[in-house]
C-alpha cells in the first residue's frame, strides 16, 4: 500500500496543527472515554455496461481532539490501494482504482479508536472578541460565497436582527443555534428517512424543506460568518448504541465548530439538539457525545489524486467511473464498544482544536 502525504501544507493546514499540538500540550479535559473497534467495508456495484476504470476515495478514521487511532489495518484491498491527502482540508481519504475486467473494487479495514465526549465549552464569560487578525488568519472559515452556504442579504439581516448590537461570539452562536432548532425540523423527529435533497443547504432550511443536519448546520454556518465568526462543518457518523454488533450503513452526521477568543473551536449539534428531549437540547450547544466518529471536513473538495468531478460534499465515499460520478457502491460498519479508563480532568472545560 502506497502512502501519500501533503508534505507543503497552506498556512491554514499549518495553523491547524499548531492548534492541535496546543489543545495536546495543554491536554483536553476529558469525561470517560470508550474504546470503538470497528470494521468498515466500502464495496463498488452496479457498474455500468461497457465501464472501463473505477476510482474511489473512501473514508478512513484519524486522530483528532476527540478521538485518537490506537489500531488500524487494511483487511482487503485492491493492490492500487494508497492512503491519499487532500492538500485543502489535509484530511486522509483511502484511494483506489480497478479495471473492470479484475474483481471488483472492495476496501475493508479494521480499527480500534478512543473516543471522549466534550462539554461545556461555550462559556460567553470566557469568550474574547473576534479580531481582524482572527479573520484573516480565518479567512477560509468565513467565505461568504460557499456553495450552499451563501450570506444572502436575507441571512444577514436575519443574522443582524438577532445580534441587536451583540459581538460575544458564544452569545450570539448561542442565538442562532436557537434560531435554527425553531425555523426547522430535523427528519428524526417524524421518521427514519429524510424528505429534502440534503444539499447542505442554508436557502433550503429557511424555506422548510431542508430537513437534514447538513441543511440545518448550512444555515448556523451563513449566520456565523455574517457576523464575523469563523465556522468550519465536520462530518462524522453516529454509533448508535442499539446498532453496536451489527453490519449496517450508519449513515453521516455532520456538526459544525465555531471560533471564539481565549476558548478555542466549540462543537454543537444542532441536529441532536433538536430531536433532544425536553431541557436537553442546550447539551448540545459546545459539547458533542462519545458515539460518534469524525471523518471528513468542509464540502468542494479537491480530492487527490484529482477526481474528473469536484465533489461539493462526500458522504461515505466518492466514486467514479470512466470519468463520472459513480452512485452504487455499499458501506457496512460493524462495531463493538466498551468504556475505558476516565483521564483526571486538566480543567473545568474542555478545549478543542479542529485540524
Amino acid at each position: 500500500m502506497k502512502v501519500i502525504t501533503a508534505i507543503q501544507r497552506s498556512p491554514r493546514l499549518r495553523t491547524s496543527l499548531a492548534l492541535a499540538a496546543m489543545a495536546a500540550f495543554f491536554g483536553l479535559s476529558l469525561q470517560a472515554q470508550t474504546v470503538f473497534t470497528v470494521k468498515q467495508t466500502f464495496t463498488v456495484k452496479d457498474l455500468p455496461e461497457g465501464a472501463k476504470k473505477v476510482k474511489g476515495w473512501f473514508w478512513m478514521p484519524e486522530d483528532r481532539p476527540e478521538q485518537k487511532v490506537v489500531d488500524f489495518k487494511v483487511v482487503e484491498a485492491p493492490q492500487s490501494l494508497m492512503i491519499t491527502r487532500d492538500p485543502q482540508f489535509g484530511r486522509s481519504w483511502l484511494h483506489a482504482e480497478v479495471d473492470t475486467s479484475g474483481s471488483p473494487l472492495k476496501i475493508v479495514t479494521e480499527f480500534k479508536i478512543v473516543r471522549h465526549a466534550v462539554s461545556g465549552m461555550a462559556d460567553a464569560s470566557k469568550a474574547g472578541l473576534i479580531t481582524e487578525e482572527h479573520r484573516r488568519t480565518f479567512a477560509t472559515d468565513l467565505n461568504p460565497n460557499e456553495k450552499h452556504m451563501e450570506i444572502t442579504p436575507r441571512i444577514r439581516k436575519i443574522a443582524d436582527d438577532l445580534a441587536a448590537g451583540e459581538k460575544n461570539p458564544v452569545t450570539l452562536a448561542r442565538r442562532y443555534f436557537q434560531y435554527v432548532i425553531d425555523k426547522s425540523d430535523h427528519y428524526s423527529k417524524f421518521g427514519p428517512m429524510a424528505k429534502g435533497k440534503c444539499l447542505g443547504s442554508a436557502d433550503e432550511c429557511l424555506a422548510g424543506s431542508g430537513d437534514c443536519c447538513s441543511d440545518q448546520h448550512a444555515l448556523f454556518i451563513a449566520l456565523c460568518r455574517s457576523q464575523g465568526i469563523p465556522c468550519r462543518m465536520f462530518f462524522g457518523s453516529r454509533l448508535k448504541p442499539e446498532n453496536e454488533g451489527k453490519n449496517h450503513d450508519p449513515g453521516y452526521r455532520c456538526w459544525p465548530n465555531f471560533f471564539a477568543p481565549n476558548i478555542g473551536w466549540i462543537p454543537l449539534d444542532i441536529s441532536s439538539a433538536d430531536a433532544a428531549p425536553a431541557g436537553k437540547a442546550g447539551e448540545w450547544f459546545g459539547g458533542l457525545d462519545a458515539n460518534r466518529l469524525e471523518w471528513a471536513e468542509g464540502r468542494d473538495f479537491e480530492l487527490e489524486p484529482r477526481a474528473a468531478v469536484r465533489p461539493d460534499l462526500v458522504i461515505r465515499g466518492w466514486v467514479e467511473v470512466d470519468g463520472k460520478q459513480h452512485k452504487g457502491f455499499d458501506r457496512v460498519l460493524h462495531f463493538t464498544k466498551q468504556a475505558a479508563i476516565a483521564s483526571t480532568p486538566a480543567s473545568d472545560t474542555t478545549t478543542t482544536a479542529s485540524r
